[in-house]
């Protein structure tokens, strides 16, 4: 039978892969989340209060420093990386296994809801770190196991290697600090299988070249009082007890999005190994020390922080090699390369979850699981999706609102939109503010606006007898109601919005004007 080529049906799944990623970029609209991180672009650091600086720096290098406006170029870094680490998943599982390993690496890859959505398409710090930390793990790969140990050239390499493997593990520390964990992936794998390791320059080296990456981060902490390494300890406190919701969160939350088919797929490799051993022993250990120690830690820590939740599914990525591996031995060459019924059942998963999702999203034929039975219960409290729902439309009507009062003396064409979260700022920031050439400030202590904080401070902060505006969803607590109240002179509803879905309501935007602030901010935070 003809061998198959696997190369060229990765090159097909990468541009499938990109195709549908960038539809959703196109029709789906920027969470707060994603909003927030469009800040980093728009306020460039070195540093952050909360997050490293690499996710903006992708954003304005893909956008050409936000030159190219609207949702698919905010999420073209992400797309962009998210094929990048498809062709890198696959050159790994070549190097371990064959081509087929690579190929189905790449197959479960692409069914991981994180790896494939979270990383590949959305406005987040996983974009840039999955990008780095697949190159981190191919670099270590070859640095730590040489592909031939008798041969100089290829000593070299491994030393070049591992260095690369250094520089791509502080990249991607830039991205989020959790890679770091990946050094202590490279010491588990030294002590329990290679000590030499801790004789070679290089190991001491890279490591080196790591810190030097972090210089940037370092420089903003210096400059302010060293506020992201509080925030960072604040995190993992045990003042606060143990976080049992966070902890369980920890162990669902990486099962559910990193498709639990795939888990399933792992899991059977795993018990397939141990009884046959289909790769060999030095690249089944590094991967495992790649991986343990990185969901081990992550999930003790979500005991005391919810911060750590996500970074477990980074351990993930070196099981679905093994597993890749595992499915190259079991698959007779076919045409059918997912006649595995597994892997079948993996991709009708993901397929399933992203149309329902995406029907939803845009129609609510799942409303009736999120209407809440209690009378009086707020309108769409329940529906997460809703954040991403409709702002366009608020954005239209807060126009009309705006122009009309500026127009007959109202309120000032110097008014801006008011907000008391850095979620709720940023999307209203990008979907409202800017269009309508106003702009958003903040109110409330730094563990609730983080980056706006030093945002509201440019932006000449909030002065007595100001008026503003203020956009309260049906999802919202009262608090800023309540907040317009005790603190300014007058609060008017200017408007009051119903999207709707099926032709019925969903959620209910309000529009406040908050007028004649009364209250000092800088004597209340």
């Amino acid at each position: 039978m003809k061998e198959l080529n696997y190369k060229k049906h990765v090159i097909l799944l990468i541009a499938i892969s990109a195709a549908i990623r960038s539809l959703l970029a196109i029709v789906i609209n920027l969470g707060g989340e994603e909003a927030y991180y469009w800040t980093f672009a728009l306020f460039p650091e070195l540093g952050s209060f909360d997050q490293p600086p690499m996710v903006g720096w992708f954003i304005q290098l893909f956008t050409n420093n936000l030159a190219l406006r609207g949702e698919f170029f905010l999420r073209l870094s992400s797309i962009a990386t998210g094929c990048a680490n498809i062709w890198i998943i696959y050159i790994i599982g070549r190097r371990i296994k064959g081509e087929a390993a690579g190929f189905y690496s790449a197959l479960l890859y692409s069914f991981s809801f994180y790896l494939s959505l979270v990383a590949g398409l959305f406005i987040l710090p996983e974009g840039p770190q999955t990008f780095f930390y697949l190159l981190s793990l191919y670099f270590l790969l070859e640095g730590l196991i040489p592909r031939d140990k008798n041969c100089a050239e290829s000593r070299m390499l491994c030393r070049m290697a591992l260095v690369l493997a250094g520089l791509f593990i502080g990249f991607a520390t830039l991205s989020k600090f959790s890679s770091i964990l990946l050094w202590l992936g490279v010491a588990v794998y030294a002590i329990s299988n290679d000590r030499s390791l801790f004789k070679r320059s290089e190991l001491y080296l890279a490591a080196l070249v790591t810190l030097i990456s972090l210089f940037p981060v370092l420089l903003w902490n210096l400059n302010n009082d060293f506020l992201g390494v509080e925030y960072l300890a604040g995190t993992m406190k045990l003042s606060g007890g143990l976080n049992l919701q966070a902890f369980l969160k920890g162990i669902f939350i990486p099962f559910l999005i990193n498709n639990p088919v795939n888990l399933y797929i792992i899991l059977k490799s795993l018990r397939a190994h141990s009884k046959s051993p289909f790769i060999s022993k030095e690249h089944f250990s590094l991967l495992l020390s790649l991986s343990l120690p990185i969901i081990v830690v992550s999930t003790v820590f979500s005991l005391v922080s919810e911060s750590f939740i996500y970074a477990t599914s980074l351990g993930i990525i070196p099981f679905i090699i093994i597993a890749g591996s595992w499915l190259s031995t079991i698959h007779v060459k076919s045409k059918n390369l997912l006649d595995i019924k597994a892997l079948r059942m993996s991709l009708y998963l993901f397929a399933t979850v992203v149309i329902i999702g995406l029907t939803h999203q845009n129609t609510g034929i799942l409303n009736h699981l999120f209407t809440a039975k209690k009378e009086g219960y707020p309108i769409g409290r329940n529906d997460f999706t809703l954040d991403r729902y409709g702002m366009k439309t608020i954005s239209y009507e807060f126009k009309k609102i705006r122009d009309i009062d500026i127009a007959t003396g109202r309120i000032s064409a110097h008014s801006y939109i008011i907000e008391f979260d850095y979620k709720k700022a940023a999307l209203k920031d990008y979907y409202l503010a800017r269009p309508n050439n106003t702009f958003v400030k903040t109110w409330g202590p730094l563990s609730k606006v983080r980056k706006y904080k030093w945002i509201t401070s440019k932006q000449g902060g909030i002065k007595l007898g100001e008026s503003v505006y203020y956009v309260h969803s049906s999802r919202d607590g009262k608090d800023g109601i309540e907040f317009g109240h005790s603190n300014f002179k007058k609060v008017e509803v200017a408007k009051v919005i119903y999207l709707k879905k099926l032709g019925k309501p969903v959620i209910r935007y309000t529009i406040y004007r908050f007028k004649n602030l009364i209250n000092d901010p800088s004597k209340s935070d």
